[in-house]
């Protein structure tokens, strides 16, 4: 089954259940500031997730612009928005005639819901087998959605998939509807704020992605200002908001250790410009690799997309291609040894 993964949102149930429900101890690493965790009513919570995913699958399915509308969260529906015009097409027409369909809740399993942002944002996750992509085998994964509430209506923001494959005492925990195991990882987290509504972008200069690889780490990223990812023990390429400038361009990222894998075999974020025209090639213009030896840092970085690197994105140019910007030196290559060695 193929998946729709530029998170969608919707929602329009009115509901009062987290309202009067104790807020779940934090962990001790939190700030003070951190809006603390909601223990819902758990049957009524499934319920309101449940009403509202329906509703948002259905607009979906149906290109019904209005009624997605509805039950979208602002903030959703400006990301969306940007991530069409980012690629020079048309909103909504293109949107809805790339959206593919979301999985059915029929297909998994209840586990629990979680609460924060005061009873304003809720995430309810369920368990179940999906086949992400049409070469792999379904794995057991947790399907996380996100809910935050408007006035007085709840629209849904975003949907998440982990494989569980690699974590089955996680998966079991799951399944056994532990509660516990939601408080003690990120990925199961509700917002611990109502997501602020970005600036609505304009069609780019150049079109840009952002690719990154990132076993064991988590990477909170924004790039010229407008263009915000989250990327977490995943490899995974974004269309970039706004695209990329000719000239200068910057990049700020926090990179935090994965709840979902403490193994870090190395790490790449590579930004790229993207062909517009036949026979032309993406260009590398910014990155930061690590092996597994390396020391991932945080940071941000003003680079540059010169005239030279667009160049080089016609393969007929025969000059050597320069250098996209480092934020960490690349290491040399090691020579291989000769059999007399």
């Amino acid at each position: 089954m193929r998946i729709l993964f530029f998170f969608l949102a919707m929602g329009f149930v009115t509901t009062s259940l987290l309202e009067g429900q104790q807020p779940v101890a934090t962990k001790p690493s939190q700030a003070p500031q951190v809006a603390p965790l909601l223990t819902p009513d758990q049957e009524k919570a499934r319920d309101l997730v449940e009403t509202v995913y329906n509703t948002w699958r259905l607009s979906v399915q149906r290109g019904d612009e209005s009624g997605w509308r509805s039950c979208t969260a602002s903030s959703r529906q400006v990301k969306v928005h940007n991530l069409v015009i980012s690629e020079r097409g048309n909103f909504p027409r293109d949107f809805f005639r790339s959206a593919q369909s979301a999985p059915p809740l029929e297909n998994f399993r209840y586990v629990g819901a979680l609460g924060s942002a005061g009873g304003r944002t809720l995430a309810a996750t369920y368990v179940g087998k999906l086949q992400l992509g049409n070469k792999t085998a379904a794995h057991q994964n947790a399907f996380v959605i996100e809910l935050v509430q408007e006035g007085e209506k709840w629209k849904l923001d975003q949907t998440r998939f982990f494989d569980l494959s690699k974590l089955p005492a996680v998966l079991k925990r799951l399944e056994a509807r532990d509660l516990a195991v939601l408080r003690e990882q990120d990925g199961f987290h509700p917002y611990r704020a109502v997501p602020a509504v970005p600036p609505a972008c304009s069609k780019p200069e150049l079109i840009g992605k952002v690719f990154v690889d990132c076993p064991g780490r988590a990477i909170e990223m924004r790039i010229n200002g407008v263009s915000i990812h989250e990327f977490d023990n995943e490899r995974r390429a974004d269309t970039i908001s706004g695209g990329l400038k000719r000239g200068s361009n910057t990049i700020s990222y926090i990179i935090k250790d994965s709840a979902f894998n403490s193994e870090k075999p190395g790490m790449g974020i590579g930004l790229f410009v993207m062909p517009e025209e036949q026979g032309k090639q993406p260009v590398c213009v910014f990155d930061h690799i690590l092996d597994a030896s390396g020391q991932a840092r945080s940071g941000t970085f003003t680079f540059n997309v010169t005239p030279e690197l667009l160049a080089a994105m016609d393969p007929k140019n025969k000059t050597t291609a320069p250098q996209p910007f480092h934020a960490e030196p690349l290491k040399p290559r090691e020579t291989q040894k000769t059999k007399s060695e």
